[in-house]
């Protein structure tokens, strides 16, 4: 199952998706066969399930290191190598980046201190997770890419 969490207004994901409310009013869908759920926040997450694969998306702020429409990412490997395919592609630059302040200048850092905690939780528990950030404004071609990407990651299972 997929988790799908949005900084942004959710209504792109749910139209890309072709998601519905259930009987809990929870948008969820199928994609290729898997099972695709918007959560309305992080807090709805529930930490405890085993086999599910979390995804974020949102926006950075505009910052001298990144181009406009570069998508920002964090993620476990797995999610991280499907991603960078897809974005080869169609031809999308993507840049890996750390959450936290580097001790060296030779790694990317994009401030994000709320979804840190959760990052490392992810991580510390081994789950698969994949988070995309576009440099802010994202337009509708900007929300076009991040339901492609994430489709095709999905797909890929």
């Amino acid at each position: 199952m997929y988790r799908i969490i949005s900084e942004i207004s959710p209504d792109f994901l749910i139209q890309g998706f072709a998601l519905h409310q259930d009987e809990n009013e929870i948008y969820v869908g199928k994609v290729g066969g898997q099972e695709v759920q918007l959560l309305a926040s992080i807090d709805n997450l529930n930490s405890d399930e085993k086999d599910i694969k979390i995804f974020c998306v949102g926006f950075a702020e505009a910052d001298h290191h990144f181009r406009s429409g570069d998508v920002l990412m964090t993620g476990s490997d797995d999610l991280l190598d499907r991603a960078f395919r897809a974005m080869d592609e169609m031809e999308q630059r993507g840049v890996v980046v750390s959450l936290t302040p580097p001790p060296d200048s030779k790694h990317l850092y994009v401030s994000k201190e709320q979804m840190d905690p959760f990052v490392q939780d992810w991580k510390s528990r081994k789950l698969s997770f994949l988070c995309l950030w576009m440099m802010e404004p994202i337009d509708s071609e900007g929300q076009a890419k991040l339901i492609t990407i994430l489709r095709k990651v999905i797909l890929k299972d």
